[in-house]
């Protein structure tokens, strides 16, 4: 049974960082990164956008090189997850058999697409958006083709801009009543639902699948409204599923995510968890949070391999987000689950402007659509202070109102 120092399961973004963290800090040993991928660790966030629209190859998605990572003395073990793991014995079995025991672990397991669980969701041309693979699928329609989308969440809308750059026909079929129903207040769900519709994308919203018709493969789809739309792919983009079976089969704390402390220590202490499965303890925010977006999954996986290697470093990170959908620029900072009152700072008509969400007269976020990427930093620190605003809540709809002197 090979014996190594430092066993990585995972194959993306917070997996990778990790890696270089743990060489960065000067950690000797061998280090394994195995993934159930068969691809070397890649870029996910222009799937949805610029790699969907052509505009960026399957090459220049890789942001490591196996000759960087193997300079780096990490060996890639691709195609081969981790299907076991014994946290007491220090032991993890891959897929094909092999066993290793390893001296620390870390868990950068993803996530997996949530499926609908209805007829006609295995026929050819139902497809979903978390691989690159996917989206090398799913760029082969164009012109002459009818997609229907279900769910208008981030990936939803992105995809929809993307393929409507393309020139496929779009309808995006929504359960909540309005887009991104349960992340933006509704100043932001119009503006976007509208900016979308006047781009060709059709909604139906209220509204879900309850089938998937065709021979062999899609022909068409059936709604729980009773609406029949004919077409040629369906993108079921309804969220992700937290891949926390292995951990949960270890005997791990495990609870929407795998539960680490803040050092992003798991139950075991020589086993951590980074990236979208870290259920952790927010200091902004002073609760427990799982995040599933780059900036997250880049830190995290940062911190993990920085104790890994000997550190004491707590996660201190203010989560964010951005995304884009058709020529618009979304920037998102904080915790949007809880507000009592929000502010348009700019005009909504002119299409850049950023929303204020307050509670209790401090900014818990702000989103921020084409807007001044002068005044993240300013509006990020204000949300790390827990600064009041009250006295300054009138101005703070005047885009000329300097923030730096609220600090």
């Amino acid at each position: 049974m090979p014996h190594i120092r430092y066993l990585l399961i995972g194959g993306g973004l917070a997996a990778s960082q990790a890696a270089k963290q743990l060489r960065r800090q000067g950690a000797k040993g061998n280090l394994v990164l195995v993934s159930e991928e068969p691809h070397v660790p890649y870029d996910r966030p222009p799937l949805s956008k610029e790699f969907l629209r052509g505009e960026t190859s399957r090459d220049e998605l890789t942001y490591v090189q196996p000759e960087e990572l193997e300079a780096q003395g990490v060996e890639l073990v691709l195609g081969c997850p981790a299907v076991e793991l014994d946290p007491e014995a220090h032991e993890a079995v891959l897929a094909d058999g092999r066993r290793i025991r390893f001296e620390q672990a870390l868990l950068a397991t993803g996530g997996r697409p949530r499926v609908l669980g209805i007829p006609g969701e295995r026929l050819a041309g139902v497809h979903y958006l978390r691989t690159v693979d996917d989206a090398q699928a799913l760029s082969v329609y164009g012109e002459a083709d009818d997609v229907v989308i279900v769910g208008a969440g981030f990936i939803g809308l992105e995809a929809a801009a993307s393929l409507r750059t393309r020139g496929v026909k779009v309808t995006v079929v929504e359960s909540a009543p309005r887009v991104w129903a349960r992340f933006v207040d509704e100043t932001l769900s119009d503006f976007f639902q509208e900016y979308c519709r006047n781009r060709g994308v059709m909604f139906h919203m209220n509204d879900t699948l309850v089938e998937i018709r065709g021979s062999n493969a899609v022909e068409r789809v059936v709604t729980r409204e009773g609406l029949e739309i004919e077409c040629d792919a369906v993108l079921i983009a309804i969220g992700i599923e937290p891949n926390v079976e292995l951990a949960q089969s270890a005997g791990l704390g495990v609870g929407d995510g795998v539960l680490v402390d803040s050092h992003l220590r798991t139950s075991q202490p020589h086993v951590l968890a980074a990236g979208d499965i870290a259920n952790f303890p927010d200091p902004v925010f002073a609760k427990r949070r799982r995040v599933e977006h780059w900036g997250h999954a880049e830190y995290s996986g940062q911190i993990a391999g920085q104790n890994m290697a000997g550190g004491d470093r707590e996660y201190e990170l203010l989560s964010y987000v951005w995304s884009d959908v058709f020529d618009l620029h979304l920037e998102f900072a904080g915790d949007e689950s809880d507000y009592d009152r929000s502010i348009v700072r700019g005009s909504v008509e002119s299409g850049a402007f950023t929303v204020l969400l307050l509670k209790d007269d401090r900014l818990t976020a702000y989103f921020s659509v084409n807007g001044n990427k002068r005044e993240f930093s300013p509006l990020k620190k204000l949300i790390k202070r827990h600064v009041a605003l009250a006295a300054a809540a009138p101005q703070l709809a005047d885009p000329g109102f300097e923030l730096r002197g609220l600090m």
